[in-house]
């Protein structure tokens, strides 16, 4: 069943909807508020009071001939709820939110139930009794910032737990997982092995106990691929994750989702469901750089299927240059706050050589991409910055719109220069409620974990950003992000840099114009101006007054002037 949440309101006919009686907040350049705005044809024909979008619609219709022959016009009696433009998700990786639906869920709170290792491992125990041995089990989203032990599950305790099956566990920041034993021996590795004493670094990567085997924990590149996993899986459940996952973002209000780190056979996935009409969202996918199977840097030339830009989108070249704070493997300037690996002054690594980004970025900008660049740590965004800079300098290209991805520990001074030299940002604000305590208290200690994602010194400084879900890091909830960058409390309550908060009118308009405008895509969405495309989500409470965002839910879902209902 496609639409196994939604059912389509076929309200797109050949005549205008007016939608009268509303709190339209359009996030134009002035913020403007209407009352009625009209579409026709997919588009956006007028705006502002009941009276002036009546008679506009009027004058449509006594332009010619054919305009008389219009179906009737339809009015949608909106009753004062409020209206704003479709989300625009700035940085995902859909449909892996979906991929829970083919696994065990084994989120922790405030995600799901399970508290601690054992409830984990009983979940486990669980699914190993429904299915055979010859299935891998599969579970989603375990966190150990949020388990109670506040560690990682090891390879004989899910040895126990599922005796006979392989078993991994993929974590929710979605940069490691932890393996059993005979799911290391199927992903290749000598799970018994001893480590190279000499090479501490590896244990980062690779976890390894006392007596130097394996823990089970993978990170990073160590870690076992999604396309990997998903071998395992019967084929008949995978369009599952497709659906659920539309579902998600649909109920969330998105209406233009997007990939964030795709390979050739992902792009096609969802160019086939769009084209298909399985997707009724737009979509935007970034290709990223590893996965593009060039030959030679030097002559780029990205050679996709071509796409109408309004559906489908090849946005911006995704490049790595470091992991996450979570894991300790994003690349700080300083040592983490407490180190686990117990390598004295350790700060984390990039992914990549420096010389080597610095040549991809040069490389891709000369030849006329956009880029965003995933950096997590200031060590790392300002070896962004300095390849960003030298290939300006290089090749000048006034509105490139290159962006840094995360930007978590970025510092005052890094956001001046991103400024000068024109770059954005895509922040993660949520980050402050759901590892704000864990970033303060173990990873970066309280100085540092104040300023990340600053919001407000970015707006002081020059810098436009958006702001994103990273689902499925964090689900894809759209008031959830504006709670988190309008508060900045953490899970305990504790306000995290109270200074770094922004106005609810602010993040609006990083969730809608500023994302669509990070993606080239502000001249045809994000706000609600005449001759845009009439995406639009009608809220159940009007976000600038309500008490609490995250009690708002998305009562009805417009794309292109066809109605969706929960």
């Amino acid at each position: 069943m496609f639409m196994s949440v939604y059912v389509l309101v076929r309200t797109y006919t050949s005549g205008p909807i007016v939608m009268v009686n509303g709190h339209f907040l359009t996030m134009d350049n002035e913020n403007s508020v209407v009352e009625a705005v009209a579409t026709h044809a997919g588009f956006i024909v007028a705006l502002g009071s009941t009276r002036d979008v009546q008679l506009a619609v009027s004058q449509l219709r006594a332009k010619g001939p054919w305009y008389k022959h219009l179906a009737p016009t339809r009015t949608v009696d909106l009753r004062k709820q409020t209206v704003v433009p479709g989300f625009v998700d700035a940085h995902s990786h859909f449909p892996a939110n979906g991929l829970v639906s083919v696994g065990v869920d084994v989120s922790s709170p405030p995600f799901g139930p399970l508290e601690d290792i054992a409830a984990v491992l009983a979940s486990i125990r669980a699914q190993s009794l429904e299915q055979s041995e010859r299935q891998w089990i599969i579970g989603f989203n375990y966190d150990d910032a949020a388990l109670s032990d506040a560690r990682h599950p090891t390879r004989h305790e899910l040895d126990k737990a599922a005796p006979g099956h392989a078993v991994y566990l993929w974590h929710r920041s979605g940069h490691m997982g932890v393996a059993n034993t005979r799911a290391l021996r199927e992903l290749g590795y000598d799970p018994d092995a001893g480590s190279d004493t000499k090479q501490p670094l590896n244990n980062i990567f690779i976890g390894r106990d006392e007596q130097g085997r394996m823990t089970g924990l993978l990170q990073e590149g160590a870690a076992a691929p999604m396309n990997r996993l998903l071998k395992e899986v019967p084929w008949w459940r995978l369009p599952g994750i497709l659906f659920s996952a539309r579902d998600d973002y649909l109920s969330a209000g998105v209406t233009t989702l997007q990939n964030g780190f795709a390979d050739k056979a992902t792009f096609h996935l969802l160019r086939a469901a769009s084209f298909l009409k399985l997707l009724p969202q737009r979509v935007v996918v970034w290709p990223a750089h590893d996965k593009l199977g060039l030959a030679d840097a030097d002559d780029i030339d990205i050679n996709w299927p071509a796409t109408n830009p309004r559906f489908v989108k090849i946005g911006a070249i995704k490049l790595i240059a470091d992991g996450s704070p979570q894991g300790r493997t994003a690349w700080l300037s300083k040592p983490y706050e407490k180190d686990a690996a117990l390598i004295p002054g350790y700060h984390g690594h990039p992914t990549m050589p420096v010389q080597a980004l610095h040549k991809a970025i040069l490389d891709y900008h000369r030849a006329g991409y956009q880029l965003a660049i995933h950096g997590n740590g200031d060590a790392a965004i300002q070896s962004i910055i300095d390849g960003l800079t030298i290939a300006q300098q290089d090749t000048p290209r006034p509105d490139a719109r290159h962006l840094i991805v995360h930007a978590q520990t970025i510092r005052q001074s890094q956001l001046d220069t991103l400024a000068a030299i024109k770059v954005g940002v895509s922040f993660f604000p949520s980050h402050t409620f759901f590892w704000g305590d864990w970033h303060r208290q173990v990873v970066l200690g309280e100085e540092r974990a104040r300023f990340i994602s600053p919001l407000a010194s970015a707006d002081a400084a020059g810098v436009r950003y958006s702001i994103h879900a990273d689902s499925p890091v964090t689900p894809m909830d759209p008031m959830q992000m504006l709670w988190s960058a309008t508060e900045r409390r953490t899970a305990t309550g504790h306000i995290l840099g109270p200074d770094e908060r922004i106005s609810r009118l602010r993040a609006l308009r990083a969730m809608t114009i500023d994302a669509a405008w990070q993606n080239h895509l502000d001249t045809d969405r994000g706000s609600l101006e005449i001759g845009k495309i009439a995406d639009l989500v009608v809220l159940s409470d009007n976000p600038l007054v309500v008490d609490d965002v995250r009690t708002i839910t998305s009562r009805e879902v417009w794309i292109g002037g066809e109605r969706y209902l929960p």
